[in-house]
């Protein structure tokens, strides 16, 4: 990204340029203060969450070994697959849960696709760019489908695309509806709401767990889109592991 670019974003971003600025010159400081909002949020140890978003048909052919080999070391992986995807699956998704995977509601559209043209996976249906009935037809028709598919309730959701349906008017829509369906957890925000408001928080109606981030960037979300796969990373798999 060019100066010029991070100018314009930090303009159109000013909340996250300063905690992206703390980030750089005061790390320790904000860290510290993540801690004491963990206490007030009665979070007196750490935790580990490990989630993965089972967004491709690609997936389907190696979860079943990732799963086997985490529950090995008593790790239980939380998993979020779209509806429609999960339906493809079935029968390897359906062993998962079997074998005690933990299943969270993430809609029930695809939202990402391959574009033959790039030779690369690309991404689509944002909810920021639907209407509310769309969105929540969208929801409701992913807890239907765990709830047939897998037979379990569901208890927590995930949005499709990381902080992209996070202003404060979307997520009062969005866990309202979840409030309705009974579910007791969103994790659908990006680490600065963690910086800003704890670990896990309540301020929109319903516990928020946003996902964290990098060890020495505490903004940038971890996660394998960003090191393996984005057409425009500037990490690689090395750089993962070193995280």
């Amino acid at each position: 990204m060019t100066g010029l670019a991070l100018v314009a974003r930090a303009c159109r971003e000013p909340l996250r340029a300063a905690y992206t600025l703390r980030a750089q010159v005061d790390r320790a400081g904000l860290m510290a203060r993540y801690a004491r909002l963990a206490r007030v949020a009665g979070v007196s140890r750490l935790y580990c969450v490990l989630s993965f978003d089972c967004d491709t048909a690609d997936d389907i052919a190696v979860a079943e070994s990732v799963h086997d080999r985490l529950r090995a070391l008593g790790v239980r992986p939380v998993y979020a697959v779209p509806g429609e995807l999960l339906q493809e699956g079935a029968d390897v998704y359906r062993r998962i849960a079997r074998r005690g995977g933990e299943f969270i509601n993430h809609g029930q559209r695809r939202h990402t696709y391959y574009d033959t043209a790039l030779g690369r996976y690309a991404s689509c249906y944002f909810y920021d760019e639907q209407g509310a009935a769309a969105v929540r037809d969208d929801v409701m028709a992913g807890d239907q489908t765990l709830r047939e598919l897998l037979g379990i309730v569901p208890r927590g959701f995930r949005t499709p695309h990381f902080g992209t349906f996070q202003r404060p008017r979307q997520l009062r829509f969005l866990h309202g509806l979840l409030r309705e369906l009974g579910y007791r957890y969103s994790t659908s925000t990006a680490p600065l709401y963690g910086f800003r408001y704890g670990p896990l928080f309540r301020r929109f109606g319903l516990t928020e767990i946003p996902v964290s981030g990098m060890a020495d960037r505490p903004l940038t979300i971890q996660d394998s889109w960003g090191f393996f796969a984005a057409p425009d990373r500037c990490y690689g798999p090395d750089d993962y592991r070193e995280q």
